[in-house]
């Protein structure tokens, strides 16, 4: 049951997503109020749902909307932007939905993964203009994974996962990391498989048993010394 709610979730941010690019702001609205009705207080929702007001011209429910998103996230700087611009009544500043491949937030089974890293201060990356629908890119780190924006090193994770996705890529697979969100301690990712390489085609890079739990790592500058991860393991 679990599974089937988490997967209907998924198919409806991928909706609410889709209509907002396509400016259908209604159906957007409908699609984040039923989100919020599974996934309560999921500060991504209450974002989009907020802009969707904004663009119905319905102020008020929009500045609750950004306002609760404040109560849980109070450094969310998308909320506090577009709670300042409505409160001093000028334009609205939204994420470019348009721009958004919304592919790349979906999880895929056995191609992709949902991370919850946590941070110690998420004003670093959202001053770095990182939020929801930012591509990076992953590079092998030895026996974890460098997350980077352009050349820019943000972070490096070193959990297990990481070590698996490192021997992938030694082995010739290839990454893209999405960021679904940003709240005040923690960034959430999804990293896809873009490409296998012949020695791995019988590799699923993310098996289900992988995804039976929400991983929470540890996102750090140091890295600690690890036991690499014999290829031979990867499953």
């Amino acid at each position: 049951m679990e599974v089937k709610t988490k997967t209907n979730v998924n198919s409806l941010i991928k909706s609410a997503i889709r209509e907002a690019s396509n400016n259908n702001w209604k159906k957007a609205k409908k699609l984040n109020l039923v989100i919020l009705n599974i996934s309560k207080n999921n500060i991504e929702t209450l974002n989009r749902l907020g802009i969707s007001y904004m663009k119905l011209s319905d102020k008020v429910n929009a500045t609750k909307c950004f306002k609760n998103v404040l109560k849980i996230s109070p450094n969310n700087v998308i909320a506090q932007k577009n709670l300042n611009k409505l409160q001093l009544n000028l334009p609205e500043i939204t994420i470019n939905l348009s721009k958004i491949d919304s592919s790349n937030l979906i999880n895929e089974t056995g191609k992709s993964i949902h991370l919850k890293c946590d941070i110690k201060n998420s004003k670093k990356i959202l001053n770095q203009g990182i939020d929801t629908g930012s591509k990076l890119t992953i590079r092998n780190e030895k026996d974890s994974i460098g997350i980077y924006k352009g050349n820019n090193k943000i972070h490096i994770i070193d959990n297990s996962i990481a070590k698996r996705i490192s021997n992938l890529i030694n082995l010739g697979n290839e990454y893209i990391c999405t960021v679904l969100g940003v709240s005040e301690n923690s960034i959430n990712i999804n990293i896809k498989e873009t490409s296998k390489s012949k020695k791995t085609m019988q590799i699923i890079s993310f098996p289900e048993y992988l995804n039976s739990d929400l991983h929470k790592t540890s996102i750090n500058q140091n890295i600690k010394n690890l036991n690499l991860v014999n290829v031979d393991e990867i499953d």
